[in-house]
């Protein structure tokens, strides 16, 4: 909007508000619920009998769940509303969290999670959407910013709430703190549907297509899930993914609906910042495990201290998300993105010099500053994905960012997983591979939009 008043600026910031805190739920019921997983599992384990991984089943086929069908639902969400598909992923997520706060053994809990990935599938396909369907575009840098903030947020909270919960009201209430949150973003989404009125396309759903993605990406996380099994029955996942990703690409090229248009793929708009969004994927699953073993395992912290030090990384993404998102309309994205990963490249560099003598405080410091990095970063990749299509494909540009950042947390938390299990010493030398291999993907990312920016500047004739 051209020429607003500072008054009539204040009075459209405050009424973006509940929108942004509404959509924000999904992003902090998500981050939130995977922290009090982590913390989680060995209470669980002790209570119904089984071993870790059993156990870890219940954070597996949650993020198989998410990230299989989130396309489906971001889909439908541009055919029939962002809203309604947010709306019905809160319900589902809701009577999910009863479910499992309710269960009495460990296979009911692990298919009452697969329940509550899809209900956050619909959740993650929308939230960004929902900003940039109805906030302004000269708003939604700031909005986006918040979203970030929200979910550093959630990250920050989930580990700490619980453990309080697991101390002094149980276990089942770690599911059970999701209800009161579903229904305040259901309150939102009523109070917003009553104001405000959506514009939807007849986007046709290419249900086939769908599907094969889904098939892919299942398939896919399946395999890195089943990494420590012997032979055959390990490569297995994979070729299904293989036959399923090349049966999407060949629909997909022939049909006049493609989930997203061919065109993105000759994009380097598009290419860059998703690729970006699967690195940081794969960088953040390393900067929120490794500390973990490493404490834990070398340097022999006790909990509450390894608990401390894991909590600086989102804490840094809160400091810095809002305001990366406010700087997006004064510096642009380019630059926001280079800043950010070049500040985390620098905080993964040093992590990987690191000596049996460090303090556990050098430790917090350098992934704050890694925090600091992923949310300067943040706002402005996902504005760069959000913006690179029409208003008509919200929902499936939004689900497909979230599905690819999903699969690189997978792959970062298998890589690390099988670096460290490898290192039968589990010495200082399998830690610093850790962190090189991190440091090399994002400055990998870093250099692709670089290298966008300068031939974008030689096209325009700048340079």
């Amino acid at each position: 909007m051209q020429g607003l008043t500072a008054v009539d600026q204040q009075h459209a910031t405050t009424r973006d508000w509940p929108i942004i805190v509404t959509a924000g739920v999904g992003f902090f019921l998500s981050a939130l619920d995977t922290g009090i997983m982590n913390v989680a599992l060995p209470t669980l384990g002790q209570t119904f009998h089984v071993n870790v991984n059993t156990v870890a089943w219940t954070v597996t086929l949650y993020l198989i769940s998410l990230s299989s069908t989130i396309i489906i639902f971001g889909r439908i969400s541009d055919r029939v509303g962002r809203m309604k598909v947010y709306s019905i992923g809160l319900a589902v997520f809701a009577i999910a969290s009863i479910l499992c706060g309710s269960a009495f053994s460990a296979p009911q809990l692990i298919i009452f999670r697969g329940l509550q990935g899809i209900g956050a599938a619909m959740l993650q396909a929308t939230s960004a959407a929902m900003i940039t369907t109805y906030i302004a575009k000269e708003r939604q840098g700031a909005a986006l910013g918040t979203l970030g903030m929200i979910l550093g947020l959630g990250n920050v909270l989930g580990p700490s709430a619980g453990g309080l919960l697991l101390s002094f009201v149980g276990w089942r209430w770690i599911f059970w703190i999701n209800i009161p949150i579903c229904a305040m973003g259901l309150w939102g989404c009523y109070k917003i549907a009553r104001v405000t009125k959506e514009q939807v396309s007849p986007v046709p759903l290419n249900i086939v297509g769908s599907v094969l993605l889904g098939i892919a990406t299942f398939s896919l996380l399946c395999g890195l899930s089943a990494d420590s099994l012997p032979g055959f029955p390990r490569m297995l996942p994979y070729g299904f993914f293989a036959l399923s990703l090349i049966g999407y690409i060949f629909w997909d090229t022939r049909v006049t609906n493609p989930i997203m248009p061919l065109s993105l793929f000759r994009s380097g708009a598009f290419i860059v910042p998703i690729l970006s969004a699967l690195v940081l994927g794969f960088a953040t699953a390393i900067a929120f495990i490794v500390p973990a073993y490493y404490l834990e395992g070398v340097a022999h912290l006790m909990h509450w201290q390894v608990g401390l030090v894991n909590l600086a990384a989102p804490l840094g993404l809160v400091m810095l998300s809002k305001l990366s998102g406010k700087l997006i309309g004064s510096y642009g994205i380019t630059p926001l993105t280079l800043s950010g990963l070049g500040i985390m490249f620098i905080a993964l560099i040093a992590l990987s010099t690191m000596q049996l003598n460090w303090h556990s405080v050098t430790f917090g410091a350098l992934l704050l500053l890694y925090g600091f990095g992923a949310g300067i970063f943040i706002p402005a990749n996902l504005s760069a994905i959000m913006g690179s299509v029409g208003l008509e494909l919200q929902g499936t540009i939004g689900s497909v960012q979230r599905m690819v950042h999903n699969i690189g947390l997978a792959v970062g938390t298998s890589t690390a997983a099988s670096m460290i299990r490898l290192d039968t010493n589990l010495g200082l030398s399998a830690f610093r591979k850790i962190w090189i291999l991190s440091a090399c993907a994002i400055l990998i990312a870093f250099l692709g939009t670089a290298l966008l920016h300068l031939f974008r500047r030689y096209r325009s004739g700048k340079i």
